[in-house]
């Protein structure tokens, strides 16, 4: 198995429901070995956020990919400093 991966793109955003809670560009998803199991963490440059859609339950990060989309449901709040969001993310969904 790997001991770390990492998947990247140009483009994507931050979805609560059908609303655009952030769009990011150049974005990283990295999944990384630790203690209780596997961490999944995405940082993005944020391109628009809307902060009121940003602090709800239920955010999925969605990127789009030959044949389809990435999807990862966030686990906690994101965090945006510095024109960069951070947050903890499930692994993906099918």
């Amino acid at each position: 198995m790997f001991r770390s991966l990492t998947v990247r793109g140009p483009a994507g955003a931050i979805l609560w429901g059908y609303r655009t809670a952030a769009v990011v560009r150049s974005w990283a998803v990295v999944r990384a070995r630790a203690a209780g199991g596997p961490v999944w963490t995405l940082t993005a440059t944020v391109e628009r956020v809307s902060p009121f859609e940003l602090r709800q339950s239920g955010l999925m990060f969605s990127a789009p990919r030959e044949g389809g989309f990435f999807v990862f449901p966030l686990l906690e709040a994101p965090r945006v400093a510095g024109g960069t969001v951070t947050a903890r993310v499930g692994p993906p969904e099918h």
